[in-house]
């Protein structure tokens, strides 16, 4: 059966797909009352006090944490993996090793969706930054291995990025870097915008597919747009598929009610099948 998280953040954010932002305890006591098994923390700074308190309360409240969001680095301070100046590498590499750090103990993940930001110039600059992209994803990947802790790829639609927009794409990106522990995170929103055939996209991961998010078409809590999660869970489990289900959605008509929406919807999903 499918575990379930919560997408939350300590403090707010540029990015607004998230419950709670600011507010972590309540959303530790939200998703606990309503029977969440972990939280996906979407953070900037790993070693923030703020980040700190979270971590040090998420056990008492009964949670855990199923992955580490990444892309308020790049939102809120403009860093990349893409980028050529050595100092920006350097402070993302120590920020990964501070999200590798988080995650451990928790077994979870860490995501490389909106950090890796836009390519940008002509073919050949675009080329490189997808170069030093790899090389940095490569790293990443290494000084996760021993912690045994995974990174997931997550494809982002063409309007927020034009570097990794499908599955396909990202399994493409997997295969350059060459880490086994780099998997997909597939999210039914952007796979709405992308994909040919969501169902086709998931079982082309297949293996590989190491989370899912299921926000709906107009990335609200699952249910309230067009998706077909029935059909979408019924493809999960013929490929094994037995990790997260996540709400990273926006908090509307609040972080509370879209939060219970949800768990709803998934807990159905449960049942059903």
């Amino acid at each position: 059966m499918f575990k379930t998280s919560m997408a939350i953040s300590p403090t707010a954010a540029k990015f607004a797909p998230l419950l709670f932002a600011g507010d972590w305890q309540t959303g530790l006591r939200t998703a606990r009352e309503l029977g969440y098994d972990a939280v996906e923390l979407s953070l900037r700074d790993p070693q923030a006090q703020v980040v700190k308190d979270l971590d040090s309360a998420i056990v008492g409240f009964g949670l855990t944490v199923s992955a580490i969001a990444t892309g308020q680095s790049y939102y809120s301070d403009g860093l990349s993996p893409t980028s050529k100046d050595p100092s920006v590498q350097a402070e993302l590499l120590e920020r990964m090793r501070g999200f590798i750090e988080l995650a451990a103990p928790y077994g979870a993940s860490v995501i490389i969706g909106g950090i890796r930001g836009t390519l940008q110039g002509d073919e050949q600059d675009r080329s490189e930054q997808r170069r030093r992209a790899v090389e940095a994803i490569r790293r990443y990947a290494r000084c996760a291995e021993p912690a045994g802790v995974s990174f997931l790829v997550e494809p982002i639609n063409r309007y927020e990025t034009n570097f990794v927009n499908t599955v396909l794409e990202a399994l493409a990106l997997i295969d350059e870097v060459g880490a086994a522990n780099l998997l997909v995170l597939a999210d039914t929103f952007h796979m709405n915008i992308e994909e040919a055939s969501m169902p086709g996209a998931l079982e082309a991961a297949g293996e590989r597919l190491g989370y899912v998010h299921l926000p709906d078409s107009n990335r609200l809590a699952a249910g309230a747009g067009h998706i077909d999660f029935h059909g979408l869970v019924a493809v999960l489990q013929g490929i094994g598929y037995d990790g997260y289900l996540g709400a990273e959605i926006l908090p509307l008509p609040n972080s509370t009610t879209a939060a219970r929406l949800a768990i709803g919807l998934f807990r159905s999903l449960q049942h059903e099948h």
